[in-house]
């Protein structure tokens, strides 16, 4: 009876040992929403026939350097004027709203859809991606998050508030 219950036991221990394992090696759906996600570049674009309706937004962040962020815009105000900037430095204080954003984004990996459409060289193309990771690790990856028309929009506003308070600080 010893003998029996003893195998049990062990069988019962040598399955917990297994699943905490797994559990631990188990491939991520997503990121840990306990954890920050470390990001070192945020990039949206759209080009369009109509330049009112064109835009691109590159942030580079190191966040082991301080200062070392820049921050390079491109879009046409509600007047009709250019907002450009080019490497503009930007530190954590001035992508707090940006990073928030990030933060709350859903980080599942997209599979690419393979497409065997020919672009007119007037259509709508968009892009954009968040590399997270950072230069110091190299483990960085570009990641694709399905965004919704309000989010873009949100990313939007962030980024537009972002380029008034640098633009600013630059004289521009």
């Amino acid at each position: 009876m010893h003998s029996k219950s003893w195998k049990i036991t062990k069988m019962l221990l040598a399955v917990l040992v297994l699943l905490t394992v797994n559990i631990g090696c188990a491939p991520v759906q997503g990121e840990d929403k306990m954890t920050h996600v470390e990001w070192s570049a945020f990039y949206m674009s759209r080009n369009h026939q109509f330049r009112t309706l064109c835009y691109r937004f590159e942030v580079n962040y190191d966040p082991f350097k301080e200062g070392q962020g820049t921050f390079s815009c491109f879009f046409v105000d509600k007047k009709g004027g250019n907002c450009l900037l080019s490497s503009a430095e930007v530190t954590s204080e001035d992508l707090a709203e940006l990073d928030a954003f990030i933060q709350k984004l859903p980080f599942t990996e997209q599979k690419q859809k393979q497409t065997d459409m020919l672009f007119a060289h007037d259509a709508t193309t968009k892009e954009f991606y968040i590399a997270l990771g950072s230069y110091k690790n190299k483990n960085r990856r570009k990641v694709k998050p399905q965004l919704s028309s309000m989010q873009q929009d949100e990313a939007m506003d962030i980024l537009k508030r972002l380029y008034v308070k640098v633009s600013k600080r630059e004289g521009k």
